[in-house]
């Protein structure tokens, strides 16, 4: 049986639940999609544009989706843009200090959004799961700023996630996603309606023999480019 390194949030021990790949799960997840995510979808998001969604007319997975992080709503926003084949076996790492912590139903966001706990800044024993799930198949969502933007600006990207596609040997697909930071900016508690406009790039291979930082530089530029912003200096 395989075991996971327990993610410690606090002084408390976080283990991802696997039970979350299971058809019962698929299945209760798929039931509840409209409660949990369609429906504030058409709510708040007034009006949706979406470029790009040619670029995953190809796309079959497994892949790590990787958008950029300004509001509690942008999960449900990235979910929604991925085509079903891709959505339905697509796993979402969320930061375990906020999800996971005692007191938060970290089974709801495991069920719902089949989420998983991942914790910041603990270096690439924290991608184990990730690691496991790819290699069983499943997509990916994972934020490279590793928390929400504050002032709208996008922050430098940690490494996590090229060292995913590096190990796995996985497309990455870069989302840059604006207008979410209106909807539900960080420490707003309830959302409000925006004008929302999400482009999806092209899927990017790292090369095998590339390096961290470089994989992660090149994964920064196609978000960048996709925001209309230039490259930021090494």
């Amino acid at each position: 049986m395989t075991t996971y390194a327990p993610v410690i949030t606090h002084q408390h021990t976080a283990h991802p639940h696997t039970w979350q790949t299971q058809l019962w799960a698929r299945i209760v997840r798929r039931a509840g999609r409209q409660w949990v995510l369609s429906r504030h979808i058409d709510r708040f998001l007034l009006p949706l544009i979406v470029d790009g969604r040619e670029h995953l007319a190809g796309v079959r997975g497994p892949v790590i989706v990787m958008p950029n992080h300004s509001s509690h709503f942008d999960t449900p926003a990235a979910l929604s843009v991925l085509p079903e084949r891709i959505r339905a076996r697509t796993a979402v790492a969320a930061a375990a200090d906020k999800f996971y912590r005692p007191g938060k139903k970290g089974w709801w966001y495991s069920l719902f959004f089949n989420a998983f706990p991942i914790e910041r800044g603990s270096g690439s024993a924290a991608l184990d799961y990730a690691k496991t799930l790819l290699s069983g198949g499943w997509s990916i969502l994972m934020y490279p700023e590793g928390t929400r933007s504050v002032n709208g600006e996008m922050a430098r990207f940690h490494h996590g996630v090229s060292l995913l596609a590096l190990g796995a040997g996985v497309p990455v697909v870069p989302i840059y996603m604006e207008g979410l930071r209106d909807v539900m900016p960080k420490g707003q508690r309830e959302p409000r309606p925006a004008a929302v406009r999400i482009r999806i790039g092209a899927p990017v291979r790292i090369q095998p023999g590339t390096s961290v930082p470089d994989g992660t530089a090149q994964l920064e530029r196609a978000v960048r480019e996709l925001a209309g912003l230039s490259a930021v200096a090494a």
